[in-house]
């Protein structure tokens, strides 16, 4: 058996400075990481207080940088707001920074925010059904 964390980074009503935000999950990750856990896993979410993570590529190299053992999963990279080569790119390079310990996830999302302000129409998220 495995165990995993799915990490948010929450910002409920911005009531303490960002970088706080992000320095107790690192904290919380740093935990895992000597605890024996097997992965932690990062959301992706923008323009919400709910986890402040819009680049969990970006976070997920930060996290191979600072852990040695811990794999990195991607639950979810909304993959409607990159192009594929893209957002295969990305990937690529995370797992080679990391030493191949990526866990990639990708999905449409939900919030209806998000694809208005990329201007992306959920129907052209997936393909049509015939």
């Amino acid at each position: 058996m495995q165990f995993g964390v799915l990490q948010f980074f929450s910002w409920p009503g911005r009531r303490v400075p960002l970088p706080e935000v992000y320095q107790r999950a690192f904290d919380h990750i740093d935990v895992m990481e000597h605890a024996g856990y097997d992965a932690v896993w990062l959301a992706e979410y923008h323009f919400s207080t709910y986890s402040v993570c819009p680049s969990i590529h970006m976070m997920g190299a930060h996290i191979a940088a600072r852990t040695k053992r811990l794999r990195i999963g991607t639950a979810v990279s909304l993959a409607p707001f990159y192009h594929p080569l893209r957002l295969a790119e990305e990937i690529a390079l995370l797992d080679v920074l990391s030493e191949g310990r990526v866990n990639f996830g990708a999905g449409r999302g939900f919030d209806a925010t998000e694809y208005l302000n990329f201007g992306v129409s959920r129907e052209d998220s997936y393909p049509p059904v015939s």
